[in-house]
């Protein structure tokens, strides 16, 4: 009788130390889950997944998210944003054929040692990946969307035929948070982009405007702005139609767009007036650039389906921010607006076709 209620009791504290487990592992999930759905960002999810996942549950040395971006998008969205290294390391943009051959339908994890070829692909950057591995399939509405791969120094931490539901379930969620990232991302984008030319709009061009005044007045560089306008353009739509119109209006973007440093700015200000924002520009460096940009349109082909090649120029009015100058006004964002302003009238009185500096204050 006694051995009986001994193997009951080692039965009991094996049950107990299971439930303690699992509680331990489910609570883990919950918090991962729960910053994963939180992530405002792109950087800041992968983040959460990669460092989080081997910081929560023992034995997963290394984690990363393998997912397809042909036109690589997610890794744009990912260097752009400024993700933590071991974010931008544990990133695989992975082309479609070969995320499309790890998997069998049904899509299931494929759990088992790591070979080469699979370390190659899913972990290049983490040696820690040497023992076990789990791939599980990132499914969303229906498409194989990507992987989410855990690696292990321990040969038996992974290994075929163990349960796999809370893989699976971590795999549904992380799927979601990433398709809703991007999609964050893209309406984020949307709201700051000309659809037509596919540029900056006039709302992202006022909140650069203020950031750059305020590093100007910070750092006492000098700021350019130029506001272009397409000389007779009512003309073109009128004589050939808006679809015409529109071509020109995409391709003039195109050709003030080149060139351009990373810290300038082109947006589309409306209609077809188009404004650039150079920092660190001089007024001389500004002026010699605007005139630069007027002659490449002049001089630029713009055809039609009819074959006709029309001529097309613009007038060009800019102003610059000097640095050192305390008579901007109140306002300097405002100052320099009205300035590229008032230049631009002036540019078209005179004739078009021409570029006018506004008189310095």
């Amino acid at each position: 009788m006694d051995q009986e209620i001994t193997a009951q009791e080692r039965e009991w504290v094996r049950l107990s130390k299971q439930l303690r487990d699992n509680e331990r592992i489910w609570s883990g999930f919950r918090q991962i889950e729960v910053r994963m759905i939180g992530s405002p960002s792109l950087p800041e999810l992968i983040d959460v997944i990669t460092r989080g996942i081997p910081e929560t549950f023992p034995g997963i040395d290394c984690v990363t998210v393998a997912c397809a971006d042909p036109e690589y998008e997610m890794t744009r969205l990912i260097e752009a944003g400024g993700a933590p290294d071991s974010g931008a390391r544990s990133f695989v943009a992975i082309p479609r054929e070969t995320l499309d051959g790890l998997f069998t339908r049904p899509w299931r994890p494929r759990l088992g040692p790591v070979d080469e070829r699979l370390h190659s692909l899913l972990f290049s950057n983490h040696p820690c990946a040497a023992g076990s591995v789990a791939v599980a399939p990132l499914v969303r509405r229906g498409e194989l969307i990507g992987s989410l791969n855990q690696g292990s120094r321990d040969p038996r931490h992974f290994i075929p035929g163990i349960a796999t539901d809370l893989l699976e379930h971590l795999a549904a969620v992380a799927a979601m948070c990433i398709d809703n990232s991007i999609n964050h991302e893209r309406l984020k984008l949307d709201g700051l982009t000309d659809p037509l030319t596919g540029i900056s709009n006039r709302r992202f061009f006022e909140r650069r405007l203020a950031e750059e005044v305020e590093r100007w007045a910070r750092q006492a560089g000098p700021l350019v702005c130029m506001l272009v306008d397409v000389d007779f353009f009512k003309q073109v739509n009128d004589q050939y139609g808006h679809q015409v119109g529109d071509r020109v209006l995409r391709q003039i973007a195109s050709l003030l767009g080149q060139d351009l440093r990373g810290s300038d700015v082109l947006a589309r200000y409306g209609g077809e007036e188009f404004v650039l924002l150079l920092p660190g520009t001089t007024l001389v460096q500004g002026a010699a650039i605007a005139e630069r940009l007027r002659g490449r349109i002049e001089h630029s082909a713009f055809v039609i389906p009819e074959g006709i090649d029309l001529d097309v120029t613009v007038s060009i009015g800019m102003a610059c921010l000097q640095p050192g100058v305390d008579s901007y006004g109140p306002d300097p964002a405002v100052w320099l607006f009205k300035q590229v302003d008032a230049a631009l009238y002036q540019a078209k009185e005179a004739g078009r076709n021409r570029v006018v500096q506004a008189q310095q204050g």
